[in-house]
């Protein structure tokens, strides 16, 4: 529907100012980021916390992915040291 559309992108529009309101390199970028979020906060505040709490909630699982890839390059990279070792003890064939 028409609504749901607005409310997607909108909170499309809220993450990318989420991101670019704190830490951003350009002090501009940031303020102004700020003033969005903030208008966003006034216009429709029960919107915004959906929004935010949307954001935060697809962060959390983007963390928890990289997460588990990170832990399985670790078991890989284990894996393999335990191989080399294995094949350095039984030497030449």
């Amino acid at each position: 529907s028409e609504r749901s559309s607005e409310i997607d992108t909108r909170c499309s529009q809220d993450a990318h100012c989420s991101k670019n309101s704190s830490g951003h390199w350009n002090a501009t970028v940031e303020g102004l980021a700020q003033n969005v979020l903030k208008m966003y906060m006034e216009y429709d505040l029960i919107l915004y916390d959906k929004c935010t709490t949307a954001y935060f909630k697809e962060e959390e699982e983007a963390k928890r992915k990289i997460d588990a890839i990170a832990d399985r390059w670790i078991a890989i990279e284990s894996m393999a040291a335990t191989n080399r070792q294995k094949l350095i003890t039984a030497g030449p064939v």
